[in-house]
């Protein structure tokens, strides 16, 4: 049994802790403020190992720690695939940059561990955040969101996709989370008052998505968090699936007709890979996984070393697309983390990767509570968001994945330890 730490919090732990928390309030808007506050919580992090016995305590229990110690396991498989990656520099350096946030996970486990109150107040502080961007959205939507002068933000200029902060594939994954997550909240809620602001929340949340928004992502993502919620708070029985089949059918068919966002990017979607129009959106997704497997198969150990797949990936940017385009040239990453993986580290570096998300996924499983399934959606959505986008690789969903699933992680430890 994992030992529950019960000595008070050092000044050092109270302010990463502190730390942590406004990193996941900040993820939903601010890639500077998200970086400034985890780079802080790695300093102050180090001065709390540095003079906190306990917190050093946690650090050596591996069944506890098991999520953090994979993802360091990763991070060093990330750091020896340097040593035979055919990336030119900069590649390299921007991969290790990236893939570096890895430190978050068990830096998070460790202090959630000791800090009793941070793992029930990182969900609220996450949808606080994820609540400032939808606000904005609705602003940006009637054009009364404010442009930052400094170009701090930067705010659509079609309503029709009424972006702000992020791109819509980040608004889709986030907002599909924080939708879903409300009607977990409102499925648990005993009292009325309770559950009617989570379910006004899971509306207000997914409005955006379903009509506000061009993101496909989001579409899929909403439609996917909803279900897990069926499939965690219903009792299954043929006739409740056939039902619930049939009413998601219909709520997509009925946001296809009445949202012009939805039946055009959908229809977009299906005309580009029906023909193959390589040097289109979808197209070139289709291309890039593709070419990744190939990749995959002719280095299947040990992959093509870190940060390869721009370079792997070239001769193939310059076929496609013609002399002189901006396309034939760039810096492609394939949009699909389990590509991206294998390409760089082969079966090795998968193997680590599902480890990683293995064992979060184990502490979903036994009596249902809130805990475990907004850590089962969460996993749900990034798991399947992950098969056609690089959220490891993305700033906003690799740090919104890291802070917030080692909360959620440590949440059901506490919860399981308390019922022993």
């Amino acid at each position: 049994m994992t030992t529950v730490i019960t000595m008070p919090l050092s000044r050092f732990e109270r302010v990463a802790s502190q730390l942590v928390l406004l990193a996941l309030f900040s993820v939903a808007f601010s890639t500077a403020l998200t970086n400034v506050f985890v780079g802080l919580g790695y300093i102050v992090f180090a001065g709390a190992v540095a003079t906190s016995r306990p917190l050093r305590d946690v650090l050596r229990q591996p069944r506890l720690m098991a999520p953090g110690l994979l993802a360091l396991a990763l991070l060093a498989l990330y750091l020896l695939g340097s040593t035979w990656s055919i990336a030119p520099r900069a590649d390299l350096l921007t991969a290790l940059k990236k893939y570096s946030r890895l430190l978050i996970l068990p830096m998070v486990v460790a202090l959630a561990w000791r800090d009793t109150r941070m793992p029930g107040r990182a969900l609220a502080y996450c949808l606080a955040g994820i609540g400032v961007l939808v606000l904005s959205i609705y602003l940006t939507s009637v054009g009364m969101m404010p442009q930052s002068s400094l170009g701090w933000w930067r705010v659509s200029a079609d309503t029709r996709d009424a972006f702000v902060f992020r791109n819509h594939i980040a608004i889709g994954i986030l907002l599909s989370f924080a939708s879903s997550a409300a009607l977990l909240l409102a499925s648990h809620a005993r009292a009325w008052r309770r559950r009617a602001p989570a379910l006004a929340g899971a509306l207000l949340t997914a409005l955006p998505i379903m009509f506000l928004s061009q993101g496909r992502t989001g579409y899929l993502l909403l439609l996917l968090g909803w279900m897990t919620v069926f499939l965690l708070r219903v009792r299954l029985t043929p006739l409740r699936v056939v039902a619930a089949a049939l009413a998601l059918a219909l709520l997509g068919a009925g946001v296809y007709a009445s949202s012009p966002n939805v039946k055009s990017r959908t229809d977009d979607m299906v005309n580009e890979i029906q023909h193959d129009k390589v040097q289109s959106p979808n197209g070139l997704r289709v291309s890039f996984i593709e070419e990744g497997l190939r990749m995959f198969a002719a280095h299947p150990i040990i992959g093509l070393g870190t940060g390869a797949f721009a370079r792997a990936y070239e001769p193939v940017a310059l076929r496609n697309w013609p002399p002189g385009s901006e396309m034939a040239v760039s810096r492609h990453q394939p949009h699909s983390e389990f590509v991206l993986a294998a390409v760089q580290l082969g079966v090795i570096g998968l193997a680590a990767y599902f480890a990683m998300l293995g064992s979060l996924a184990r502490a979903t499983f036994g009596a249902r509570t809130l805990e475990r399934d907004v850590l089962a959606l969460l996993l749900a959505i990034y798991v399947v968001a992950s098969s056609f986008n690089s959220l490891l690789w993305d700033t906003t969903e690799a740090h919104w994945f890291l802070l917030l699933s080692g909360c959620l992680y440590v949440a059901v430890r506490r919860r399981q330890e308390s019922t022993q």
